[in-house]
């Protein structure tokens, strides 16, 4: 019954985006969305001759709205994180504003014949399974995924480009097989490519958020290869991996503003789903009643999707204060689990990062790492890193918005996966790292007491380590990725750096520079959706080791490759351009952010193009082969 009520939740709201955008057609006005969207969206986007004079650092412009495909602009108002400031328009005003402000890609959109492969068989023999890469979350590929080494990773060379539709932020990380590679997009697609040549095996038209991973269920007594995957509304879907067919979808929110961030991941026949929440970006409407959501995890039954347990990050919120807009608030709120989970089998444990409170008061889980029973759901311990944290978006406004609590930040989350790994005395450890530039080595078996601590940045809303790091060979791989804000006091270190994985000492640095001129007031104005220099350039995205080798993505749209041992830099490639694709869709890369690269073979895979927090947009699905 849950599952037939969401396929009849998905048709009634397309049914509805159908319904909107056909009575705005025969509308009398010429162009009846671009007054509703001067009026609801433009001060926090921008205006509609493209200049950004107003817009708030997390918001994607219009041009880079006008990338994203209808379904998901008219998801956003509907259900989405524009919610309240759609309050009180009807469908028709809704359509309105996404004729207006999007690409108009369609739900239907189907791959041209000519990028449909001939042979359409797969062999589901994982290579690359999830976003750890392994059941430690390490994000080290072996010799037993990958060809690729120091030693001839120089030679790679662009062999296709997929351009993935509707959308100008890939944040979602592929799975790849010994043949064919699983993408998917945030427009609602996800592909199966062959993952030689780009071709298409299949293609399914199906929300999505999360990046993807490969797994198994059984139903009727048959064992199947399944895509596991959440998405904006709360929902987790599994999708047959060798037919692109939906086998289930269930609903997993707390709260109407539930979203699904981090991956889920598989043990068996379980299903460990981390919970986030949208309201961190609804606050910033003065009217809107801050905040009663907040994160948590649930545990399914991979089978059927059936909930076995949850956990809740903090209490339920109850009335607090008023705002100075006479707006009721509530707390506590928010500590989300932005990051993927990580499963300690041996101990019956799975382990996940939180984040900030969305209101005061605070609680004592945010920006926390937390241990939680595999079985129950019940927390072992948990060890807070950082108190007194309590922010939402409303504090990125000039002044400061009426919903932005006390506190005001500094929004130092644990959004990166905990990392298990073994020391050389044998000793097991966690390693965390967070948005604050500080990375921690835990002991599992002490309640998470910390063993050494290290800080490498200094940490901001969108600085410090934001989506991944990565352990091989004894060394810990730590992107730092620092904006230049003009920060009074701030003194920002963008880059990556190699520790000791025994007692956290630096072994290697590799500071990263932009390499041009801007300045953050000359970047928002701009007049040209990638202008000639990016005033983002660091690392956020996840690294990626490969033997002998580091690979990281920078938001200035450059892949690097270094020597894992020393640093050097042994390969790069700039990304922010026009590409020909395979598909024949439109291609431009851009800002590398979410998940990193993934190796098979002689080949390696990244996505390039992230439209959110002003970075720069794209599209584009790149396959490099080792000559």
């Amino acid at each position: 019954m849950s599952m037939l009520k969401n396929v009849l939740h998905t048709l009634a709201t397309l049914f509805l985006l159908f319904q909107a955008m056909t009575q705005v057609v025969v509308a009398a006005e010429p162009a009846p969305g671009e007054a509703l969207y001067l009026a609801r969206c433009a001060s926090c986007h921008s205006v509609a001759d493209g200049t950004s004079a107003q817009r708030l650092e997390k918001a994607p412009s219009l041009d880079e709205m006008r990338q994203m495909s209808a379904d998901r602009v008219f998801f956003s108002m509907l259900s989405g994180m524009m919610k309240s400031q759609a309050a009180g328009l009807g469908y028709p005003e809704m359509g309105a504003i996404t004729m207006f402000a999007s690409a108009g890609t369609q739900p239907g959109f189907v791959p041209e014949t000519a990028s449909m492969c001939t042979d359409r068989d797969i062999d589901l023999q994982p290579v690359v399974a999830g976003w750890g890469f392994d059941d430690r979350s390490t994000r080290s590929l072996g010799t037993q995924q990958t060809t690729l080494s120091e030693k001839n990773i120089s030679s790679l060379r662009l062999k296709w480009a997929f351009a993935l539709p509707g959308t100008s932020e890939l944040r979602s990380q592929p799975v790849v097989t010994t043949d064919t590679l699983f993408a998917g997009a945030s427009s609602g697609h996800v592909f199966a490519l062959d993952r030689f040549t780009g071709c298409v095996k299949w293609h399914t038209a199906t929300p999505l958020r999360t990046s993807l991973t490969l797994g198994q269920l059984q139903q009727d007594g048959v064992q199947r290869a399944a895509l596991f995957f959440g998405d904006s509304s709360g929902s987790v879907t599994a999708l047959d991996a060798a037919s692109g067919k939906v086998i289930w979808r269930v609903g997993v929110g707390l709260f109407d503003a539930t979203m699904l961030t981090g991956a889920v991941v598989q043990h068996g026949a379980v299903l460990i789903v981390p919970i986030s929440s949208a309201e961190v970006g609804l606050a910033a409407d003065p009217a809107y009643e801050c905040c009663r959501t907040h994160g948590g995890v649930r545990a399914l039954d991979a089978n059927t999707g059936a909930v076995l347990w949850t956990h809740h990050m903090t209490a339920d919120a109850e009335k607090t204060t008023k705002s100075s807009s006479d707006v009721q608030l509530w707390g506590p709120s928010g500590v989300p689990v932005w990051a993927t989970p990580t499963i300690d089998a041996g101990r019956g444990v799975v382990y996940v990062g939180t984040g900030e409170n969305y209101s005061s008061p605070t609680s004592d889980r945010s920006d926390s790492i937390v241990a939680l029973d595999l079985k129950t759901g019940a927390e072992r311990w948990a060890f807070q890193a950082h108190t007194g944290d309590a922010y939402n978006t409303a504090c990125d406004q000039v002044p400061p918005g009426p919903n932005c609590p006390k506190e005001n930040g500094p929004d130092f989350d644990f959004g990166a996966a905990v990392v298990i790994t073994t020391d050389s005395r044998g000793r097991e450890l966690l390693l965390a790292g967070q948005k604050s530039g500080d990375v921690y080595a835990l002991d599992p078996d002490a309640a998470g007491k910390v063993v050494w601590h290290r800080q490498l940045g200094a940490g901001s809303k969108l600085g410090g380590v934001h989506w991944g790091i990565a352990v091989a060979e004894g060394r810990v791989y730590v992107p730092i990725a620092d904006p230049p804000f003009p920060i009074p006091g701030y003194e920002p270190k963008p880059g990556v750096h190699a520790l000791s994985l025994d007692d956290g000492k630096v072994l290697w640095e590799h500071p990263l520079e932009r390499g041009c001129t801007t300045d953050l007031m000359t970047y928002f104005q701009r007049d040209k959706l990638y202008p000639d220099c990016s005033f983002y350039f660091g690392p956020s995205a996840a690294p990626t080791v490969l033997p002998g080798v580091l690979v990281i993505g920078g938001l200035d749209g450059r892949i690097r490759a270094l020597d894992s041992r020393t640093g050097a830099e042994l390969w790069t490639f700039e990304t922010v351009k026009e590409f020909v694709t395979v598909n024949g869709i439109a291609g431009h890369g851009g800002s590398i952010d979410a998940g990193g690269a993934i190796a098979a073979g002689n080949m390696l895979y990244i996505q390039s193009g992230y439209s959110q927090f002003a970075q720069l947009p794209g599209n584009v699905l790149l396959g490099f082969e080792a000559q």
